[in-house]
Parts: structure tokens; sequence; C-alpha cells
């Protein structure tokens, strides 16, 4: 259980896929959030996603914006 209460919930995250971005990312999905990167990098993107769902086990998803 996540002190922050983010168990279910989606956050999208624009910049996601590197950086400040993708640690956020790294961050939310650690407390059990569901999250959307939003970025203009592919390959960054897809990067971010397949860490998440490896490390995190969560649910990730990109959206190139």
């Amino acid at each position: 259980m996540s002190w922050l209460g983010l168990e279910k919930k989606v956050i999208i995250v624009a910049g996601g896929g590197l950086g400040i971005g993708r640690a956020i990312c790294e961050a939310l999905a650690s407390e059990g959030a569901r999250v959307v990167i939003a970025d203009f990098n592919d390959e960054a993107g897809a990067t971010a996603v397949a860490e998440l769902k490896a490390k995190h086990g969560g649910e990730a998803l990109f959206v190139k914006t």
C-alpha cells in the first residue's frame, strides 16, 4: 500500500521519457500509479515503458505528443 494513495490512479507525465520526467514516472510507478508517458521521443518513451513494467510490474503507456 502506498502512503500517497496512488494505487489505480492514472497519471499523465509530459516529457516522461527522459530526465526529470522519467524520474517522476519511476517514483509514481513505485507507488502503484498507472503512468502515461507523453513525449515526442519514440525510443525514450518505449524504453521507459518497458523498464517501468519490468521494475514495478505496473501499467505504463507511451503516447507520442
